[in-house]
């Protein structure tokens, strides 16, 4: 008789290979915009201040409230109030002055910054 171990530890390559289940592929939910509402395509430009899994952002208020995640390097079509949110979102960076080195002020800067993209238009 064998040893039921050794006989799995020896026949491993006869084992079939465990399959990971395959998930069902998640639909694209349409996101709820108030009638009339404009959207627009966008471009957020990478930088430092978003992470690379991307940036949430809620904007609205009361039941209104919507979130989104924008990623960047990558398109996304947004409401274009979320527009002015990304507007609003500025930072302060100093200004150095090239001889002494020395912090001289302050500038604002977008913190998100990104652009609209807009279709090729037909020659």
């Amino acid at each position: 008789m064998s040893d039921p171990l050794n006989n799995l530890i020896a026949d491993d390559e006869d084992v079939p290979a465990l399959k990971p289940k395959s998930r069902p592929k998640a639909k694209a939910v349409p996101v709820p915009t108030p009638k009339g509402e404009k959207m627009i395509l966008i471009h957020l430009e990478e930088n430092d201040n978003i992470p690379p899994t991307g940036q949430f952002i809620q904007f609205g208020s009361g039941h209104l409230l919507r979130s989104f995640m924008l990623r960047p390097g990558e398109d996304a079509l947004v409401p274009e109030g979320l527009l002015h949110v990304l507007d609003a979102a500025v930072q302060e960076v100093p200004q150095i002055d090239p001889t002494t080195k020395q912090v001289i002020g302050y500038r604002k800067k977008l913190r998100f910054p990104y652009r609209v993209v807009r279709e090729a238009q037909a020659a």
